[in-house]
Formats: C-alpha cells, structure tokens, sequence
C-alpha cells in the first residue's frame, strides 16, 4: 500500500476509521490523506447563487479543514505523511472521484453503528462503494481496533471471474495479516443442492453419496484457487463450511470471533465492480465484524520505502 484514503465524517466523533487507517499507514509508510464531505441540503441548493449562502458554504469549508488538521496533527507528529481535504458534495461521490483521479489503494470508512441486533450497519456510502469503488473498502467496525483473526471469504464455484477476484482476496488478506500480525484463515461455504428434497426418492446412501461429492468438489476447486494463488495454507487453516453462504459465514465469522472478513464484490451477473451479489449483500446485513472488500480490479502494490 501507497496511497489510503480515510473518509472522517464528522458523526465519527471517536474517529475510529482515522486510527485504524493511521495504525495500517504506519506499518506500510504509505501516505494518509483524511476527507470530510459536507453534504449540501435543498435549502443550500436553492441559495447558492446568493453572496451569503456562499460566504457561508465557504465558512463551514474553512472550519471542517481546521478540524481535520487538529486531528491530522498528532499523526504528523509521529512521522507519518498525512493530507486533509474537506468538499462539498456526495460522500460516496466524492470518495470514487478521488480514488479514480489520485490513485489511492485502500478506502478506509466508519460504520454507520451497530443495528439492534448488535450487527455493524452498513449505510448507503458504504453500499455504493462496494458496488462502484475499484479498490479495496475497508468498513471499520465498532472499536477502530487493527485486526487479530482475519476470514478471507471465498467462494469455490469454477469460473474464471470468481477465481480472478479470490486471488486477490487472498493477496490482501495474507498482506494485511502480515502488516499487523494477525491470523489468517480461509473460509468456504458449501452445499448440496437439493439433498432435502431428495429424501423418500433416493437411498439414504445416495443421498450420502451425493452430499459427499459435492464436499469433494467444493474442495478440489477451493484448492485449484489457491494453487492458482499460489497459496500455502496449514490444513487447519481451511475451513470448508456446509450451507449456503449468506447463512452460515457470518455465524461461522461470529463464532469464530473473527474481527475482520474480507470478501470480494463480484455479483451473479459478472460485472466487474458494479453489483455487489445478492449472497455477499445479505452476509454484510448479518456480520458483526469490520469487511474489507476487494473489487476484481483491485491490485497488490509493494509497500513504499
């Protein structure tokens, strides 16, 4: 990593995104740049011809870049190379222009909070940028804490846009376990489509038989992406999980305590970047834990100096 982009929306009052982007910045010497977007309501809109509403607009810009250097200070302080940008605007707007036009290699964003179940609440900036971010997004959980347990979310199914995307989960993974110590395990759902309703039309040993192989072969194509990787993983690091996989990885992520899963953005329909997947938007509705997803297009640079 070279370049991160941390989005510090001022709701964010214990700046959590800021510390975690600060503390993966300082482990990789890339430079931090900090944004604020302050959104513009229809009354704003209405008035922006007049010299008030832009003296104003300009006033509020003033003291949202102040803030943000109170906060890039003690970063500086450390040694760390930090910028602060504060615009008007879309957040999630704001945030894709920027990686698109600078470059950046990492996104790092706040949840919105935690719903009533206790789950991290993934808003609507959160949602447009793993669907239209090309490089990776990092939603940050409750406590802003670097990761100690890290799930890279694979799916096995045989096409070369699934494996594509899950090499590069694995590249960011490994890269972030080794920048912050943390460990790294693989997981896999699996199924047997069907089984159920075969049962009183088939043996129960067919249906066994049936169930079996479609374990076999959710194996044998997990470790034909991971040799495609060029990925070693110990055996106990593999975990091949029965059950559709909006249903079973974030109980097995929650079980497991995982702190962060990181999966990847490419949907049913094979666009590159654009539509997020039924199954992985349903597993983020139900995780407890911070998600960095990877767009097929997301890439591995070598960390600077």
């Amino acid at each position: 990593m070279q370049r991160i982009l941390v989005f510090s929306p001022y709701e964010d009052r214990s700046t959590r995104a800021v510390t975690l982007a600060a503390a993966l910045a300082e482990r990789s010497g890339a430079r931090l740049t900090v944004l604020r977007v302050l959104e513009e309501g229809p009354r704003w809109r209405s008035r922006s011809g007049s010299d008030q509403a832009d003296e104003i607009r300009e006033l509020l810009l003033e003291a949202e870049t102040h803030e943000l250097e109170a906060l890039a200070a003690p970063l500086t302080a450390r040694g760390l190379q930090v910028d602060v940008r504060a615009a008007w605007g879309v957040a999630w707007e704001a945030i894709v222009e920027a990686v698109d036009s600078q470059g950046f290699d990492l996104v790092v964003k706040p949840a919105r909070g935690l719903s009533r179940e206790g789950n991290v609440f993934f808003g609507s900036t959160a949602l447009h940028l793993f669907r239209k971010c090309v490089c990776p997004v990092w939603v940050v959980g409750d406590d802003g804490q670097l990761p100690s347990k890290i799930l890279a979310a694979i799916d096995p199914a045989r096409d070369s846009g699934r494996a594509e995307v899950a090499e590069r989960i694995l590249g960011w993974a490994n890269r972030v376990g080794e920048l912050v110590g943390a460990h790294v395990d693989i997981g896999s759902a699996w199924h047997a489509p069907g089984a159920d309703a075969l049962a009183g039309k088939i043996s129960d040993e067919e249906i066994k038989r049936y169930v079996e192989d479609s374990r076999a072969h959710a194996r044998e194509s997990l470790d034909e992406i991971l040799a495609t990787a060029d990925c070693r993983p110990d055996e106990d690091q593999i975990h091949l999980i029965e059950g559709p996989a909006r249903d079973v990885l974030p109980r097995f992520a929650e079980s497991n305590e995982y702190d962060l899963i990181v999966m990847g953005t490419l949907g049913r329909t094979g666009i590159a970047g654009e539509l997020l997947g039924e199954t992985a938007e349903m597993i983020l509705r139900d995780v407890r834990a911070s998600v960095l997803t990877i767009s097929p297009k997301s890439v591995i640079r070598p960390a600077s100096g």
